[in-house]
């Protein structure tokens, strides 16, 4: 949390706000993060034995006024519970997209992918290498566009060779190990997977982007590069402390929940994205 605060992408500017209660002790705390043109984004968190007493409410306000200078158009928040949606939905915002939260047992057996003619797949872990940089940020930039959202206004990031070599040292400096591969044709990437594992080690692996260009969809290369992602944690001596391997797919996208399901993910709880403007009607 303190590398992130620290060093946050290019033109995002992030706060954190602590709501007291009158004996001094925190009583809840906002997230709140902002880049030109884009939504904000704003994390509302009110410890139990403080809820149903405004707080969060005020919180919401607070971050409104320290974002009033950087007008953004709308906000944007996340919650995995029934009485945030409600709180969520008291202060404007509405459920503009779902996603179920899956895991599969880091114990169970790497599943089978058959091979796909014309394709192969190189799988590591740490850097893009130079050589395959270019057909990453063009897959990457792809994948930004086309991943399911929902009614979720989408974000303007402009992905290119200095965004992901950003992106891989904040990666770092946050204490994450990035197992990776890309499907390819030749000399030409069609499609690629990522996976976050904490470096001091972690009960939860986290399963991030699996994409594949659209002319390539429908032979199996998600399945084949999901399984050799999985079969390369094997070497990385971080990954033993894991029990999950842990994965969000939107609710509507049935292609990915059924390669899901079918590689040993079950879903566990869902999370919903809302939306909505920052003033309390």
């Amino acid at each position: 949390m303190l590398a992130q605060f620290a060093d946050p992408p290019s033109g995002r500017r992030r706060w954190a706000l602590v709501l007291r209660a009158d004996d001094g002790s925190v009583a809840g705390a906002a997230d709140v993060a902002v880049t030109d043109g884009d939504p904000a984004e704003l994390t509302v968190g009110v410890l139990p034995e403080h809820r149903r007493r405004g707080r969060g409410t005020a919180l919401w306000q607070a971050a409104g006024e320290l974002l009033a200078e950087h007008s953004p158009a709308v906000a944007q928040s996340e919650t995995w519970s029934a009485p945030g949606v409600a709180f969520a939905e008291s202060i404007g915002l509405s459920i503009a997209n779902s996603e179920f939260r899956m895991l599969r047992d880091t114990a169970s057996a790497v599943p089978d992918a058959p091979s796909v003619s014309g394709v192969d797949v190189v799988a590591w872990t740490g850097a893009v290498p130079e050589g395959m940089l270019a057909d990453w940020v063009r897959l990457n930039a792809s994948m930004r566009d086309d991943v399911p959202l929902g009614e979720l206004t989408r974000r303007t990031t402009v992905i290119d060779a200095e965004w992901v070599r950003a992106h891989e040292k904040r990666m770092s400096d946050q204490g994450w190990i990035l197992a990776r591969a890309m499907a390819r044709a030749g000399s030409h990437g069609v499609g690629y997977t990522v996976i976050f594992i904490a470096r001091d080690g972690d009960e939860i692996i986290v399963q991030d982007d699996t994409f594949v260009e659209g002319a390539y969809r429908g032979r199996g290369i998600a399945r084949l590069l999901k399984a050799e992602n999985l079969r390369q944690l094997r070497s990385v001596p971080a990954a033993a402390a894991a029990r999950w391997v842990q994965t969000s797919t939107a609710v509507d996208n049935s292609a990915m929940l059924s390669l899901n399901r079918a590689i040993g993910f079950e879903v566990a709880d869902t999370s919903y994205a809302l939306e909505g403007p920052l003033a309390i009607s």
